[in-house]
């Protein structure tokens, strides 16, 4: 099937792949916070530690855009599917640099889970695009 998705059947992968996300990052989340990994004196947000409320919303929030992304390049591009899993590669290869580049005092355990909490929104939403997609 390589018919192009509707705004409905994208957004429908982009929820399946939030929903996804939430869950994986919010059990890596308090997995690490127990282990120790994630500490409450390194402050990702400006005298903040980390919490769970974040942690959700950052696994919802970018996965509905990516498939909103996704629409917009299915729609004008002929290889919509292959233009956005590139897109959505590089971003994230981009991504894993900000952990370790834009926090104070990070320890590498936190930012490698920081890193693994970006993979774990870019993964299901290709995953639920490409499913989606048929492909």
């Amino acid at each position: 099937m390589n018919s192009n998705l509707s705004f409905q059947e994208s957004m429908m992968a982009g929820l399946k792949a939030a929903g996804a996300a939430t869950l994986i990052n919010a059990i890596l989340f308090l997995a690490t916070k127990s282990a120790g990994i994630i500490t409450d004196d390194i402050h990702v947000q400006p005298d903040q530690p980390l919490t769970i409320m974040p942690v959700i919303l950052g696994s919802i929030f970018p996965a509905l855009i990516g498939s909103l992304v996704f629409f917009i390049m299915e729609k004008f591009s002929a290889k919509g599917f292959a233009n956005f899993r590139i897109l959505a590669i590089v971003l994230l290869i981009i991504s894993f640099a900000s952990p370790f580049m834009g926090i104070k005092g990070v320890t590498t355990g936190y930012a490698l889970v920081l890193c693994l909490m970006h993979a774990a929104v870019a993964i299901p939403l290709l995953y639920f695009i490409g499913k989606a997609k048929g492909k």
